[in-house]
């Protein structure tokens, strides 16, 4: 058995968002993983002034003295990175690139990938979100060997989370990132000492998801032809992006925290009500309503429902 800390891995980290620093940092640290360099995506312009600005995993690195490399989607980048770095292992993390199968097959202990489902179900960009829309009772993170195809390499381990019901895909993503760096490790260094069996994955239980599954225009919220049940999923799954939302008198109103109730009031769907200082609006169970707790106006700042009930009144 090899003693990681005596001989530490040359590990190439692949990663863009905070996601994937909260993993860096734990493999940057440990004295098992020696990170001889990290690809992240190249430099983006941001906000309405467009500011050119690094990803996250760059700033770490650069703070920590970890050398970064650009490979923007090109091959001859991808072999220009195995003779810079020569890794015997690569970590990705939410890295948002097809990577070659040539790059994946050359470290010794192959390249390894954290994702946020029990695979194979949810293969794709949005797993959590889609977890919290299907109304799913739990998830978790899935290590798996990286291929060719669209997350459907062998798992090395699998580690199971409840979904709350009043879980957000922020407040499941960050339970699961803070699980993924810790439990990541030790996954590593077993199976680099050859005790994890990779075990195939049947593809006939796959389901796939998409970010255009989770895009603006799927966040509307359609009052006539949407459960009740899956309306308040949906105003989780939809948090911090891209927030679920419906037009009330005209404007886009952002719903960022909801509940049903059972109350029964000759509503339409859509229609708004007020009681007793509470913001409802009807869905198309008659025995249903939505409570707004938290909302945005188009052009205002983020409130609760109470705030804007004394703005009508």
């Amino acid at each position: 058995m090899k003693d990681l800390t005596k001989e530490p891995v040359k590990t190439l980290f692949l990663g863009t968002d905070w996601e994937s620093v909260e993993t860096l940092e734990e493999l940057d640290k440990d004295p098992r993983f020696n990170v001889v360099g990290v690809i992240t995506q190249p430099d983006k312009e941001v906000g309405r002034k467009q500011v050119l600005t690094p990803s996250k995993v760059k700033v770490f690195s650069l703070e920590n003295n970890i050398p970064v490399f650009h490979t923007e989607k090109k091959e001859e980048k991808y072999k220009e990175a195995l003779e810079k770095f020569k890794p015997e292992l690569i970590v990705c993390k939410a890295f948002g690139e097809i990577i070659p199968s040539f790059f994946l097959e050359y470290p010794q202990y192959k390249a390894i990938n954290v994702h946020f489902s029990l695979l194979p179900k949810y293969r794709g960009a949005v797993p959590i979100q889609k977890a919290i829309l299907g109304g799913e009772k739990r998830t978790g993170i899935t290590i798996m060997l990286m291929s060719e195809g669209l997350d459907e390499g062998d798992i090395l381990a699998q580690f199971e989370e409840d979904i709350l019901k009043s879980d957000t895909n922020q407040s499941l993503r960050d339970r699961l990132v803070k699980k993924s760096r810790y439990v990541l490790p030790e996954v590593l260094e077993q199976w680099i000492n050859g005790e994890i069996t990779p075990q195939k994955q049947d593809d006939s239980l796959a389901t796939y998801c998409w970010q255009k599954d989770i895009s603006k225009d799927k966040a509307e919220i359609d009052w006539e032809n949407e459960n009740p049940e899956y309306i308040e999923r949906k105003i989780r799954a939809m948090i911090p992006w891209p927030v679920a939302w419906t037009i009330m008198n005209g404007k886009r109103m952002k719903i960022y925290k909801a509940s049903l109730e059972n109350l029964k009031r000759d509503l339409n769907p859509g229609e708004v009500f007020i009681e007793k200082g509470k913001l409802y609006i009807g869905t198309k169970n008659l025995s249903k309503v939505l409570y707004v707790e938290e909302l945005q106006l188009e052009g205002k700042k983020r409130m609760n429902s109470q705030d804007y009930i004394r703005g009508l009144q």
